[in-house]
């Protein structure tokens, strides 16, 4: 009796946890030894959850040894971007070193892929850039090398009358064609891009039409259209009972608007297109909020459109400020018989033409009007960047 008294006072001190497997009774009994005793009480409170717990908190973290870890983002543990690969030497020792990262890698194919291009471009424009630049300090001329003459070309170049009367002309007509193509290409843009049936492919097509024509064949189209003895533009104008004896390409005062009728069909579509392609990244839903809150078609077009379209109007314009100031093929084409109509015709390429290729063929002299007009050029564009704001960041 005495001990079952025992037994049941060792179990009402001792309570097993949930978490503890069943044990036998025996060893608590009371002929049990201490130390066997406190072996178990041990043991009963390692299995405890606390224990657990405190046990993981402890214990250290297992760690790949061919990868390290980044902390946790997402309940994932992220592996580095870079990882070790071994390489065996001639004597058998391993060695590891970095692998080619993705980035790395990108940027090698990158240089192989760019390699030829450069190259080339390296041969033929940067070579020829300073094989000009040195030349244009000569006074060269056909195979005559020619003697050293410092900055004498560029100080002929400067005086001479001739070279700012055709500085005079190219300015002008870059002007007056920016202001007929841009606009003009906007508005066909704008008129498209709220067109939503298959036409619209069709006339974006056909406006890009004009740009793939070489430029011969568009010279001998607009000398057959502005003739005049057998022309249709004056044909049309006798009809009309307006005067049709106007000779367009031998007239000094219409040189300027030719060139800029002839250069707005040739590009216009080109821009267009580009506007196109620009009005059509514009989110629908700015247009939709906009017709909900009652905005008018002239708000919308300044409010939303133009401040969109903004860097398509700098790129557009950058680029037909130098394509309009490098004009020579036109020029040479339809003006060959009239002697550049008194000069009035005669843009900046086409007198650096004259000078390089004439009797005299100075090749010095025509260097330095070139060098000169690259400067300026340079400084219309850069002006440009700075106006219109291009690669500032949008507020």
């Amino acid at each position: 009796m005495q001990g079952s008294a025992d037994r049941n006072s060792a179990n009402s001190r001792f309570q097993l946890p949930r978490t503890c497997p069943k044990l036998s009774p025996a060893i608590f009994s009371g002929t049990q030894s201490t130390t066997t005793q406190n072996n178990m009480r041990n043991s009963t409170q390692e299995n405890s959850p606390s224990s657990r717990r405190f046990r993981r908190l402890k214990r250290p973290r297992q760690r790949d040894s061919n990868s390290s870890f980044l902390p946790r983002r997402g309940g994932e543990i992220l592996l580095s971007s870079f990882k070790e690969a071994t390489m065996e030497t001639n004597t058998g020792a391993i060695l590891t070193k970095p692998a080619l990262t993705k980035k790395k890698l990108e940027m090698v194919t990158a240089l192989y892929m760019a390699g030829p291009y450069v190259l080339l471009m390296l041969v033929f424009t940067i070579a020829v850039f300073v094989m000009g630049a040195m030349m244009s300090l000569t006074d060269a001329a056909r195979l005559d090398p020619g003697t050293f003459t410092g900055i004498q070309n560029y100080i002929d170049v400067i005086s001479n009358p001739k070279y700012w009367t055709s500085v005079w002309t190219t300015l002008q007509y870059t002007v007056f064609a920016m202001l007929v193509q841009i606009p003009i290409a906007f508005v066909l843009a704008y008129i498209l891009n709220n067109i939503k049936s298959r036409f619209r492919a069709v006339l974006r097509a056909s406006f890009f039409i004009p740009v793939l024509i070489n430029n011969v064949v568009i010279a001998l189209l607009f000398r057959m259209l502005f003739s005049g003895d057998y022309g249709i533009i004056n044909w049309a104008m006798g009809t009309m009972g307006l005067p049709n004896n106007t000779e367009w390409v031998k007239n000094p005062n219409l040189v300027i608007p030719m060139l800029v009728i002839v250069s707005s069909w040739q590009w216009m579509g080109f821009h267009a297109v580009y506007f196109l392609a620009n009005l059509q990244t514009i989110d629908r839903s700015l247009f939709e909020a906009a017709k909900l809150d009652g905005a008018s078609p002239l708000r919308v077009l300044f409010q939303i459109v133009f401040p969109m379209v903004r860097p398509a109007f700098t790129f557009v314009m950058i680029t037909s400020a130098i394509g309009c100031l490098q004009l020579f093929d036109l020029v040479f084409l339809l003006f060959p018989d009239a002697g550049y109509v008194g000069g009035t015709a005669r843009t900046i390429i086409a007198y650096i033409y004259d000078e390089a290729f004439s009797q005299q063929a100075r090749f010095g002299y025509a260097s330095a009007a070139g060098f000169v007009s690259f400067f300026m050029i340079l400084i219309v564009s850069l002006f440009q960047l700075r106006f219109l704001g291009l690669g500032k960041a949008e507020e």
